[in-house]
């Protein structure tokens, strides 16, 4: 989600170490490459070229998703989907155009997200590799990014598209769940909202160069295939620096033994004793359903509600996307300093509030230059949100699970599209009455506006507190 340097939550300190330098002391004597913390290590700080380090990842993760899902996506699903189809089921008659097939296109490779990220999470939790805990699986799931998104730069048909796409998030989500568990591994408590304010800023950049580079330039300029190859790229040399950059955990024994029940139980938290992680993913849920639902649709928007071509539209939703991300940084700079003195949980509902006053105005757009203007405020939400979102989240969860909640995290990232695309999609082509009206994308900003109220409504009963 996307970033600039300044937008850190809190400074470095001078006298802090770098990541390499935390590990020396507990890394295998001789080893020069792939070093290790034992498990029981101290947490040390990080320096600023650590944390970059650290993030690495996260720029990959946004430079692929984000264009890919709100760009690419739409784009080869237009060229293969050139017209709608009625399919009449007893007294109904389902309009089914591009809109509803990009969303069972994405909802079926986010299903596999949900399923597959926390169970990855938990078996990286009790993983016992000479070469930490976390780093086989984040190697695996690279090597399958590389090879499923060039498959989807080569897909000939929509079904193609699709196997290509499922069998890329089963890869990507191999690699995200370990990943994110590497926050509270390497993280002092101290410096998780600063780390937060990196894997944000990291995010938020990845994004920005992936509208750039895909959505305005190559796609625009008729190189599609050349524009998802570079997706492939970015994640080896990303997933190559965590690899070898980040010094992974160690462990010496399971903490269960039973894998198959590691697995199981990676899909279930404890909503007695962690009640407020559980609030808060709900809330997120919410939350993360109106950007995803905006994102998804903006480039069918543009381009049938203007008259456009598939590359001007791209070029003109990139354009909104970019500014939406560039004031979701800008904010980021300023509302991680507020979240020390009005707390975390008040900065997320201040992001819900914005988001839904930004949502309901562009129901009412009535041209395109306003809707970049209204997008502006659905951006400042995002920042504010983002801004203290990882450090909110890993206050809640026990640290030593840190890879099966922080994979559970992502059921309400992975969520999001799995219930906002199958709920908006059809909804936008029913009202479009096969492409002979565009009110379908208006009614869709009413449904996010009561996305964010819901966000809004669930955060209540979230605690600020800290959990060891």
């Amino acid at each position: 989600m996307i970033l600039i340097r300044a937008m850190l939550a809190f400074t470095v300190s001078k006298a802090s170490y770098t990541v390499c330098a935390m590990a020396s002391a507990s890394a295998p004597a001789g080893r020069r490459f792939l070093k290790t913390l034992h498990e029981t290590a101290v947490r040390e700080r990080i320096s600023w070229r650590g944390m970059l380090v650290l993030s690495a990842f996260w720029f990959a993760i946004a430079y692929v998703m984000q264009p890919l899902g709100s760009t690419i996506i739409p784009v080869l699903v237009g060229d293969f989907i050139t017209h709608a189809t009625t399919v009449h089921i007893g007294p109904l008659a389902l309009h089914l155009d591009i809109n509803t097939y990009v969303a069972i296109l994405d909802t079926f490779g986010a299903a596999f997200a949900i399923v597959w990220q926390p169970a990855i999470g938990a078996l990286s939790d009790n993983h016992l590799a000479a070469i930490g805990r976390r780093r086989p699986f984040i190697a695996i799931g690279v090597v399958g990014d590389v090879i499923f998104l060039t498959l989807i730069a080569f897909a000939t048909s929509y079904w193609m598209l699709l196997v290509a796409y499922a069998f890329f998030q089963m890869a990507s989500n191999t690699a995200q769940g370990p990943y994110q568990g590497m926050l509270p591994d390497q993280v002092p408590a101290n410096q998780r909202a600063e780390a937060s304010g990196y894997y944000g800023m990291m995010n938020m950049v990845g994004t920005i160069f992936g509208f750039v580079v895909v959505g305005a330039i190559l796609i625009p300029t008729h190189h599609i295939r050349l524009a998802i190859l570079t997706l492939p790229v970015v994640v080896a040399v990303a997933g190559a620096l965590v690899f070898f950059g980040v010094p992974d955990r160690r462990i010496t024994h399971r903490t269960d033994p039973s894998v198959a029940r590691s697995v199981f139980l990676s899909f279930a938290i404890d909503t007695r004793r962690y009640r407020d992680f559980a609030w808060l993913m709900v809330s997120r849920l919410f939350f993360l359903m109106a950007p995803v639902g905006v994102s998804t649709f903006a480039l069918n928007y543009i381009r049938f509600t203007f008259n456009y071509t598939k590359e001007q539209a791209s070029l003109y939703s990139s354009i909104l996307l970019a500014m939406v991300v560039v004031f979701a940084a800008i904010m980021s700079m300023t509302a991680g300093f507020l979240a020390q003195r009005y707390g975390k949980k008040r900065m997320v509902a201040a992001a819900c509030i914005i988001g839904a006053v930004g949502s309901t105005l562009l129901i009412f757009a009535p041209s395109l230059m306003w809707i970049l203007i209204f997008g502006v405020i659905l951006g400042i939400s995002l920042g504010v949100f983002l801004s203290v979102d990882w450090a909110f989240m890993t206050d809640l969860i026990p640290k030593a699970e840190a890879g099966r909640y922080m994979g559970v995290s992502n059921i309400a990232t992975a969520s999001a599209g799995l219930i906002a695309r199958p709920i908006l999609g059809p909804i936008i082509d029913a009202f479009n009455n096969n492409r002979t009206s565009t009110v379908g994308y208006r009614v869709m900003f009413g449904i996010v506006t009561l996305f964010y109220a819901v966000a809004f409504v669930t955060l209540r009963p979230v605690r600020e507190i800290k959990v060891d």
